[in-house]
């Protein structure tokens, strides 16, 4: 099993009543509801493909790269454009 990282969440008064309620009557956790709901909401939603091909992907880093002249020659870098 994968660490738990703890996280706040806001709920609205209601609706963490209704919440409780529902974690009594089923013998579970506030959190192990609120992990089984988030499950079950992200199982539901069809997975994406990864992002399109961008050419300003290739720019991530470029700090690290060695270029000295990005800000000035973005348009190269970025579109292949010759000057």
């Amino acid at each position: 099993m994968s660490a738990k990282i703890a996280t706040n969440i806001r709920l609205p008064e209601e609706l963490l009543k209704a919440l409780k309620h529902r974690a009594v009557e089923e013998r579970k956790s506030v959190n192990q509801m609120i992990r089984e709901a988030i499950e079950i909401s992200l199982a539901s939603v069809p997975k994406t493909e990864g992002p399109k091909n961008d050419a300003f992907e290739e720019v991530i880093g470029i700090g690290r790269s060695g270029i000295k002249d990005g800000s000035s020659k973005h348009d190269q870098y970025l579109y292949r454009k010759q000057e």
